[in-house]
């Protein structure tokens, strides 16, 4: 069955057919050409309009400002020290996990690695960081290893730990916005699965469920997105 607009352009169709077929007929063959060219051009029209109209929308929606990443003082798996200062004029991705969970932190970083295979090509411009919720722990010999584990570039995704499991709970969750419970009374730590997308401000822009595998493009997306926007 023909669609509606394939009916209102077939009822067009005959309404100047019949007008035509009352005209002399080089006068109706002149008509029937016109007819022609205002359809076509019509549908050019229409087309480009969608065209532009689609890219339009995406423009026209920048990525919210969702909060500011404070400042922070922590240390990398290689010992150096990392501080927020560090990550400005970077766009970087953040996850949080630890190295003896049995929960969703593999599946995070094997996601991690996969998304960090993507950003080489932007030469340093895109960085990938994980926090460790279990600090104490998660000493830098302890994350070379997990690190190791996972194929992490040392230049392209950093493992950031500490000396106090509440500072960096506390950071988590009023810095990234995003939910910590500490262990206790047998159960293990409880935490986000969120990728969380800092602009190169250190600002909050987006995040996404880093076990969705379909989280990734929307990450590159947004990622490309902040990349190409005015940062002053």
């Amino acid at each position: 069955m023909p669609s509606p607009s394939n009916l209102n352009e077939t009822a067009s169709a005959d309404d100047s057919s019949d007008a035509s077929a009352m005209l002399p007929s080089s006068a109706g063959q002149t008509v029937r050409r016109v007819v022609i060219v205002v359809l076509f051009v019509g549908v050019a029209v229409m087309m480009l309009f969608r065209s532009r109209g689609t890219a339009l929308d995406t423009s026209a929606k920048p990525l919210p400002v969702v909060g500011q990443v404070p400042e922070f003082s922590l240390t990398e798996r290689s010992g150096k020290t990392v501080t927020h200062a560090d990550l400005l004029g970077t766009v970087w991705v953040a996850d949080f996990v630890f190295t003896t969970c049995a929960g969703p932190c593999p599946e995070l970083s094997l996601r991690m690695r996969s998304l960090q295979k993507d950003i080489v090509k932007y030469g340093g411009k895109v960085k990938t960081v994980s926090f460790s919720i279990d600090p104490t722990y998660d000493q830098p010999p302890v994350l070379q290893a997990y690190a190791k584990r996972y194929q992490a570039d040392p230049d392209l995704w950093w493992f950031l730990t500490c000396n106090d499991d509440k500072m960096m709970h506390d950071l988590v969750k009023a810095g990234f916005l995003q939910a910590v419970t500490p262990a206790g009374g047998g159960a293990p730590i409880i935490h986000s699965t969120q990728f969380v997308l800092i602009d190169q401000q250190g600002r909050i822009r987006s995040w996404h469920d880093g076990l969705q595998v379909a989280s990734k493009a929307l990450i590159l997306k947004d990622i490309e997105f902040l990349l190409a926007e005015p940062t002053n």
